[in-house]
């Protein structure tokens, strides 16, 4: 059975802890080991000093001094032995240990008397045994507090993983609460719930562009079926129904080729001779008054500018009145181009509107995707679009760059 996250992350946090107790364990014993022999070593040596001080070698046999020997009752568990050649003259605590358990040194004294002495070794078993049993204790107070952390630290992970299921199914969830801090987990929280605002939006407009698109595009096709009928029929001359039949091909051509520009992906950038489109434009509409100053070269795509080159001076001619006035000049990093008509402008009620793609006024017979088609492509292009009643008639001006954006 596989492990969850929460599982396996305890179980890490876990085995961190035991081995870090372990070593800690160890690595304390010794010291604790060093430490007490240290201390026996040099308890070893005072008790040789304490009892060289009440030994007396007057006589034929060194003798214990009764009334020097009061300080070796500080020492009750040692032993001693005074040698010389092999032979023992004198013991003192009991017989000299020779096996495991002790501490021993021997010192050589005058007269060739050699004095041994030993303690018992200190135990540590007992500190041993607390370290082990408080071993548990840890690693249990450890996962006891990481287990806590956890639920607090998951809590966050777990709502982003229910709004991400939901998002996957279509249904936007609601904004996942921000974890305190401004740490990893609130930035990924924050960055969350923009893109499930930027995912919502794209697809209420990708849904709202689908429905437009269908309404515009059946209405030149129940218009192409009406007439191929009345033909069929007989119900109309062939000469009254083609000129009839070519206009709403035409109205649908122009329409997908709209839709196409909207929904196209990469674009192929290149510099572009902004003045010379405009020179070869100006030749299709008669009453065009052009005003070229710099280079006019931009960064952009060749053929989605020639487009949108088309549908400004299209708008202006179609809805507004000529002279049209097209502009061109540098400012900066930017080319500016403005085209302006001298119609009756547009209403201020339907001015915030246009740009959006089938919105338009109540009088244009057009799709309503010319001005969303400029605006899109000039801002994928890197440049920047605005338009407003000029009095009279009715201004668009863009900027494109004149290098990489």
């Amino acid at each position: 059975m596989a492990l969850g996250f929460r599982s396996r992350l305890l179980l890490g946090v876990g085995l961190v802890v035991a081995l870090s107790a372990l070593a800690q364990l160890g690595l304390g014993y010794l010291a604790l080991l060093r430490a007490s022999e240290t201390v026996a070593r040099r308890e070893l040596l005072l008790f040789a000093q304490t009892l060289y001080q009440a030994l007396e070698f007057n006589g034929p046999l060194p003798t214990l001094h009764p009334e020097r020997s009061a300080p070796l009752l500080a020492f009750v568990g040692g032993r001693a032995r005074l040698s010389r050649e092999g032979r023992a003259y004198l013991h003192y605590g009991g017989p000299f240990p020779e096996g495991g358990g002790w501490i021993r040194a021997a010192w050589a004294l005058p007269q060739g008397y050699a004095l041994e002495v030993a303690l018992p070794a200190p135990s540590l078993g007992y500190a041993l045994t607390a370290s082990f049993l408080a071993l548990p204790l840890a690693l249990g107070l450890a996962l006891g507090i990481t287990f806590l952390l956890l639920q607090g630290l998951l809590r966050p992970l777990r709502d982003l993983a229910r709004a991400a299921e939901a998002l996957s199914q279509e249904r936007f969830p609601e904004p996942v609460p921000i974890p305190l801090g401004r740490d990893e987990l609130s930035s990924l929280a924050v960055s969350f719930n923009r893109m499930v605002r930027a995912v919502q939006g794209f697809l209420e407009r990708e849904r709202a562009f689908t429905r437009h698109a269908a309404h515009e595009l059946r209405t030149p096709v129940a218009a192409l079926r009406s007439q191929v009928e009345a033909l069929e029929q007989g119900l109309l001359p062939p000469k009254q129904v083609l000129p009839r039949l070519k206009a709403q091909i035409g109205r649908l051509e122009a329409l997908l080729e709209g839709l196409l520009a909207l929904a196209r992906g990469e674009l192929v950038r290149e510099r572009v001779d902004l003045k010379a489109h405009l020179l070869e434009l100006a030749r299709q509409w008669p009453g065009v008054l052009l005003r070229l100053e710099g280079e006019g070269k931009v960064w952009g795509a060749a053929e989605l500018l020639r487009r949108v080159l088309f549908n400004l001076l299209e708008n202006a001619f179609r809805h507004g009145r000529p002279p049209v006035e097209v502009r061109l000049w540098e400012e900066g990093p930017w080319v500016a181009l403005s085209v302006r008509d001298h119609g009756a402008g547009v209403p201020e009620d339907l001015e915030a509107e246009l740009g959006t793609p089938f919105r338009k006024g109540a009088s244009s017979s057009g799709s309503g995707l010319g001005l969303a088609l400029v605006r899109r492509s000039v801002e994928r292009m890197g440049g920047t679009v605005e338009w407003g009643n000029a009095q009279p008639g009715w201004r668009v001006v863009l900027r494109l760059p004149k290098e990489v954006p």
